[in-house]
C-alpha cells in the first residue's frame, strides 16, 4: 500500500477512501487480468467440449453425439460473436396452444 497523489486516481476510486481505493494503473491491470482469465476459461471449456465430442463419437450413440456437437458449436459461436446462446422453450409465446381462443378480428361471422 503506497501513498500516491490524487492525480493517480479517478474520481470514483479516490472517493472510496484509504484502503479501498485503487489507482488507475491497478484498475487497468485488474481489468486485463480478469479478461485474460475469462479467455483462458473459455478455451478450457472448448477443449473440454471437444473431448466430450470425441467420447460421444466413440460411444456411437447419436443423441450423445448431437448434444456434444451442439454444446461445442455454441461455445465456438460465443467465442466468435461474443453473444451467449439463448435457450428457446415452448413457453408462453404467441399462438402456442391457445386452444379455444378465437384471437382478434371478426372471425367467421357475427353471432
Amino acid at each position: 500500500s503506497q501513498v500516491l497523489p490524487k492525480a493517480s486516481f479517478n474520481r470514483n476510486q479516490y472517493s472510496k477512501g484509504e484502503g479501498k481505493s485503487r489507482c488507475r494503473d491497478c484498475v487497468e491491470q485488474s481489468v486485463k487480468d480478469e479478461s485474460a482469465n475469462q479467455q483462458n476459461s473459455k478455451e478450457e471449456k472448448i477443449t473440454a467440449a471437444r473431448k466430450k465430442v470425441d467420447d460421444a463419437k466413440r460411444s456411437g450413440k447419436a443423441h450423445l453425439i448431437l448434444a456434444a456437437e451442439s454444446e461445442l458449436a455454441a461455445l465456438e459461436a460465443e467465442k466468435v460473436t461474443g453473444l451467449k446462446p439463448i435457450k428457446l422453450s415452448a413457453g408462453r409465446g404467441r399462438g402456442r396452444g391457445s386452444g379455444g381462443s378465437r384471437g382478434r378480428g371478426r372471425g367467421v361471422g357475427r353471432r
